[in-house]
């Protein structure tokens, strides 16, 4: 199920605490139809989160039109309250995404109402932690879902808009995790995730498409809170969108298709 919420350019609106089912404006993608208007058109998914909601801020600061893509309306609503009125007002959608079949509407409808789309930046994901001898194979199969299935249907959707706008991104947050007891699917998921993203390139490259996967250590999200380590000491959510900003700025005849950042010092306490 997915709900969305466009709020056209320049005009202040107050915000509906429920978004849910919201009717679209028909001045939606007003500026990005303006003639001359090549600004970046990116949809964030997993946009909600520490990592996603610094994306989407700093892609709003350099003027990209957005589409954020997250499972809960209100923080949504509160992600884009936060990129300030001075930011033109994101598409919002509401999806689920252990429900993988939604990911295909979820591209269609933000080719449509940002008419167009170049850059798909990939911040979801869940954790679960579990034995093999001990796991739920449901959970695990959800943590399959949103961290790895759903990029892939995402991807499938929408690369072909993606190739034909010339300047396409697909970029997607791993992880550096290293194998251990009860890491399970976790780590499956983003091998996974790294792998796929690597044949992409290979795919699409000719079309001028990007392809990377950016694979931090601990950064400092509720996701890795946790009594034994210093969030001040982690990798700061800022790093990872700088590290995306730096991919997008990349000439068009280099692609980094894979960066690795750790933490400068142990986060260990």
């Amino acid at each position: 199920m997915m709900a969305q919420n466009r709020v056209p350019h320049r005009r202040k609106s107050a915000w509906s605490p429920k978004p849910a089912k919201i009717a679209v404006d028909d001045e939606k993608v007003y500026c990005s139809r303006m003639s001359g208007d090549f600004r970046r058109k990116t949809l964030v998914v997993g946009a909600t989160g520490g990592m996603g909601s610094t994306v989407a801020l700093e892609r709003a600061r350099q003027g990209d039109v957005l589409a954020l893509v997250g499972r809960d309306p209100s923080k949504l609503l509160k992600v884009a309250k936060g990129l300030g009125d001075e930011h033109e007002k994101p598409i919002l959608l509401t999806v689920d995404l252990g429900d993988v079949s939604s990911c295909t509407k979820c591209i269609n409808e933000s080719v449509e109402l940002m008419d167009g789309l170049d850059t798909l930046i990939f911040c979801a994901g869940t954790h679960l932690r579990g034995r093999t001898m001990e796991a739920d194979l449901k959970s695990w199969d959800q943590v399959l879902d949103v961290n790895f299935r759903s990029f892939v249907h995402l991807v499938r959707a929408g690369i072909d808009t993606i190739n034909a706008s010339g300047r396409g991104a697909v970029i997607a947050i791993g992880s550096i995790t290293p194998a251990f007891a009860g890491a399970g699917m976790n780590l499956a998921a983003k091998r996974a995730l790294s792998g796929f993203c690597e044949i992409l390139f290979d795919d699409v490259r000719e079309f001028g498409t990007k392809v990377s996967v950016i694979r931090p250590g601990f950064v400092a999200t509720s996701m890795s809170a946790s009594p034994r380590l210093e969030s001040d000491l982690m990798i700061q959510p800022k790093d990872i969108s700088d590290a995306i900003g730096y991919i997008l700025r990349t000439a068009p005849t280099a692609c980094p298709t894979e960066i690795v950042i750790r933490p400068q010092r142990s986060p260990y306490k």
